[in-house]
């Protein structure tokens, strides 16, 4: 035990093989030692040789080392910060690629006007009208010379007219502008005045004349030049009514027109009815209303029915609503009749129940529907169409039965050919402040003129209320730009905040449009509202309403303005929105409200990049299949560069324009963040114009289809910053809604006379609460489709209607699979 050696050592410091190693312990932690080793072993981080140091040394470079990632954590902290400041994507970046327009080299000539009154030796007294009538229209109304189309029809209808037995109805088709309203109105007048002669004729007799519109706008026009009409003056002017030597035959002013139209107090109407009306005019919902349960409405002795617009009146679904009518026509006549058989009626003597009720048709279109529609309502038709300047004894006039055979003569529909027609391919970001360029640039072309109109065509009614409510509230002049998340905190929910007009205002102003009157027109304006802006605009002031005649007028509406109505001094027609529906048809409608009775007018058409091919399509449509020679030059859309209309409208020297532009964009941006109700009216609109690109028939999807167009970009024209998420994502096909939206349905929040109920501690009835859950709760859809969905379930038994067993799919169910198979066991 002696020579038992022990060599025990104190050095701390003798180097273990694996003292830089970890052993247990996680995977990361043995990783990250391993990186440390690796790192003291490079020449460039190499320290004095000293251990001691070395170890020293090792506390201090982790932190400094391994610490720097995860003090590059907190940076994530500060992004939650950023949708505050909101990136405002530039107007002119990332726009596609437009080629210039290419128009043809050579000047184009001035083209004679195709709706203008005759310059020749044709006068009213020449067509065979009424001295009376003749001078009202010279002295009292300044007309002077009749149109291509008045010169038609007047000989034909006076001479068949004086043929009893002969009479044939009529079929009207011209240019829109021509003057087809006073081509049906005079024959009427000059028909009814001799009565005035007769001593027991007055208003009581009844209704001798019926005139048919399809929108309550032009149903006023028509009423209001009646009204024109029936002030002549009963004697002529060399005579006075105190002189009693004169040989003209005493008239008594009995004719009395009426207008009938929705919206209207239906006892005023009554009350009038009851009076007599002669002569009336309405829309067809309305007259069949009167006719069915107005049992004072004398329409027996009808001697006139005028259906205006036709092609617009089929459009629109009126075709059964006319039928109808007819009938009560007929059937009130009948009644009438067999009452003076039996000896109870009630009508004046001497009254020749043998003639027969005349129709007139006008329509700018022949179309298949239109052709129908003749077929039901014409008896022996002629159909009279006049062109450009040909003697009376050159105007066509057929037999609608000889109208199938000319098919390429239907199609054909050309706008007036003084009528200069321009477009503009502009980017999805550029239409807002291209629209607003465009109107400058031709509100201070006319400066000289007093009382410039421009008619702007919108698709929507929430469009229409968005950008008059835009340029009404938006100012130049830097207002300070609100929290953005006032705007963008509720951008999940749509829906919630529900945007209010601005009072009942009819005419707002804009900073941006100097000295201009801006109004609005859609078919879901109150009655009252439509027909004062119409009053506005045209600057036919009442009662000191309306703007000075000087200044300059914009309509904003949608295609219920593109039929019929005539406004005076429209200088420029904007389709914003190329027609929906209607293709080529009701874009020279929508054209047509400039460039009328012979006077000149612009009409420009804004086109997106992916549209381009729609101006080739719509001159081929309006060329048809006689396209040749001179005619060509007339329908041809000439293009107009982006740039020179911003530049026009912006001014500034060189690209100035791009700086003036987005300074007009950033104003229209800061007036949808400034409230909610801005942003709800920006949202909707947006929304309510894609639903609407939509419609475009499946012959047009080649041209209009919402997959071309950028979603962003157009967001951006309508002062939204980003697309609402209701398209980008809730809103996509065929993908469901949130679920906290389902919930939100199913458990509508309380009223605010509930709350006040609960409040006050009374309970709230059960009706009330039901009135909610119907009227909020979205269980009148569901009930709706339930009903549809049983439908398809039944079927007609024994005169009953059975349950087929069979679901909306045709699928038999479980139970009728089981009684099948057993029956046939």
């Amino acid at each position: 035990m002696d020579d038992l050696v022990l060599n025990l050592a104190t050095d701390d410091h003798v180097p273990s093989k694996h003292s830089g190693g970890v052993k247990g312990g996680r995977w990361t932690d043995r990783l990250k030692a391993k990186r440390v080793e690796k790192r003291k072993t490079r020449p460039s981080e190499k320290p004095s040789t000293k251990p001691s140091d070395d170890a020293d040394s090792r506390p201090a470079k982790r932190p400094r080392i391994e610490s720097s990632p995860q003090k590059a954590k907190p940076a994530p902290t500060t992004r939650p910060t950023r949708p505050q400041t909101q990136v405002i994507s530039s107007l002119f970046s990332y726009n596609p690629k437009i080629e210039a327009p290419v128009n043809a080299s050579a000047p184009k000539s001035t083209a004679r006007p195709s709706n203008a009154p005759l310059a020749d030796s044709s006068s009213f007294s020449g067509l065979g009208l009424d001295p009376l009538i003749a001078a009202h229209l010279v002295n009292k109304m300044n007309i002077d010379k009749p149109t291509s189309i008045q010169r038609a029809v007047l000989p034909a209808v006076f001479s068949t007219a004086s043929q009893e037995a002969a009479a044939r109805d009529v079929f009207i088709q011209s240019q829109t502008g021509s003057g087809k309203t006073l081509s049906f109105l005079l024959p009427i007048i000059q028909d009814l005045l001799p009565l005035s002669s007769l001593s027991y004729i007055d208003r009581s007799i009844g209704t001798l004349a019926i005139i048919i519109a399809p929108t309550r706008e032009l149903a006023k026009q028509i009423s209001d030049v009646l009204e024109a009409l029936l002030q002549l003056r009963l004697r002529p002017g060399e005579e006075s009514a105190e002189d009693p030597g004169s040989s003209s035959a005493r008239l008594t002013r009995w004719l009395v027109s009426g207008l009938l139209t929705g919206g209207a107090t239906r006892t005023h109407e009554k009350a009038r009815l009851r009076k007599g009306l002669p002569i009336i005019v309405s829309t067809p919902g309305r007259l069949l209303d009167h006719l069915q349960n107005t049992s004072s409405f004398n329409v027996a002795k009808c001697r006139w029915l005028v259906l205006d617009e036709a092609d617009r009146l089929m459009e629109l679904g009126f075709e059964e609503t006319i039928t109808g009518i007819i009938q009560g026509l007929d059937g009130r006549k009948k009644l009438a009749l067999q009452a003076m058989e039996e000896g109870k009626g009630m009508e004046v003597g001497g009254w020749d129940w043998s003639r027969r009720r005349r129709t007139m048709l006008c329509s700018a279109t022949i179309r298949e529907d239109v052709q129908k529609l003749a077929g039901k309502a014409l008896i022996n038709p002629m159909m009279i169409k006049a062109t450009e300047a040909e003697p009376l004894s050159g105007q066509k006039i057929a037999s609608i039965s000889d109208l199938p055979n000319a098919p390429a003569a239907i199609e054909k529909f050309t706008p007036p050919s003084q009528l200069s027609q321009k477009y503009v391919v502009v980017p999805l970001k550029l239409r807002l402040v291209a629209l607003v360029a465009l109107l400058r640039s031709l509100i201070a072309q006319s400066q000289a003129r007093r009382g410039t109109k421009i008619i702007v065509f919108l698709s929507c009614t929430d469009s229409v209320d968005f950008h008059w409510n835009l340029l009404g509230g938006s100012a130049m002049g830097g207002e300070d730009e609100p929290a953005p998340a006032e705007a963008d905190s509720d951008a999940d929910s749509d829906d919630d905040v529900e945007p209010q007009p601005i009072g009942d205002k009819v005419e707002v102003k804009s900073s941006l449009l100097p000295d201009t009157s801006i109004f609005r027109l859609h078919g879901s304006l109150p009655t009252p509202t439509r027909l004062a802006s119409l009053r506005g605009f045209s600057g036919a002031s009442s009662k000191g309403k309306g703007p000075p005649p000087s200044s300059s007028s914009v309509l904003l509406c949608t295609s219920v303005a593109s039929r019929g109505l005539d406004l005076p001094l429209v200088r420029a027609v904007i389709q914003y929105d190329l027609p929906t529906e209607g293709g080529a048809t009701e874009y020279v409608h929508r054209v047509g409200r400039t460039a009328r009775a012979g006077k000149g007018g612009e009409a420009w058409s804004m086109v997106s990049p992916s549209e381009s091919e729609w101006v080739k399509w719509v001159e081929g449509k309006m060329r048809g299949e006689e396209a040749a020679g001179d005619e060509d030059r007339n329908i041809t859309l000439s293009g107009v560069s982006i740039d020179s209309v911003l530049r026009g409208g912006f001014g500034g020297k060189g690209s100035e324009y791009e700086a003036r532009a987005t300074e007009v964009q950033l104003a229209f941006e800061r007036w949808v963040l400034r409230k909610k109700e801005n942003a709800g009216f920006a949202r909707k609109a947006f929304l309510s114009h894609m639903r609407a690109y939509a419609t475009h028939p499946s012959s047009e999807k080649h041209i209009f289809h919402v997959r071309h167009l950028h979603l962003g970009h157009l967001a951006k024209s309508f002062a939204l910053r980003d697309a609402p998420k209701s398209v980008s994502t809730a809103g996509a096909v065929g993908k469901a809604p949130p679920r906290k939206e389902k919930e939100r349905e199913r458990k509508p929040k309380k009223t605010a006379a509930a709350a006040t109920d609960a409040a006050d501690g009374a309970p709230v009835t059960k009706k009330r609460a039901r009135e909610w859950e119907v009227d909020h709760s979205g269980e009148a859809e569901r009930r709706m489709q339930e009903v549809v969905r049983s439908q398809g379930r039944l079927t007609k038994k024994g005169g009953v209607m059975m349950s087929s067993g069979a679901s909306e799919f045709q699928i038999a169910g479980g139970a009728a699979l089981e009684r099948l198979v057993g029956s046939r066991s």
